[in-house]
């Protein structure tokens, strides 16, 4: 009788500490999936069929359609008139200038990846 005892009282705590991993487990999974982060600092970013730039000075996506550059300001892209620090050091721009208000530019439609 003694001998069952023991062997109900094993199966009991391998059964207790096999609960505990898989509560222990099954709480700690999401943790570390909500660590993984993407690239830090500048960097291109492939989303939406289109390549875009981070720029963490400005804390803002860029992008070049091959004539114009364009920033996202949280909602839509708006032509960039270099006014921030992206395009400032290290870029050469060549002859472009900034289109004027007269000149009709046909601004991007994708989206961009949320930047947190």
């Amino acid at each position: 009788m003694e001998r069952s005892r023991n062997w109900l009282l094993a199966a009991l705590v391998v059964t207790a500490l096999g609960g505990v991993a898989l509560v222990v487990q099954t709480i700690a999974l999401p943790t570390a999936a909500a660590e993984e982060k993407g690239p830090v600092g500048d960097h291109w970013q492939h989303h939406d069929g289109h390549w875009s730039f981070w720029h963490e000075g400005d804390k803002r996506w860029y992008y070049t359609d091959g004539s114009h550059w364009f920033f996202n300001d949280g909602k839509k892209w708006v032509l960039y008139p270099f006014d921030h620090l992206f395009g400032r050091e290290n870029f050469h721009k060549g002859d472009y200038v900034v289109p004027g208000p007269e000149v009709k530019v046909e601004t991007p439609k994708h989206k961009v990846m949320i930047h947190l």
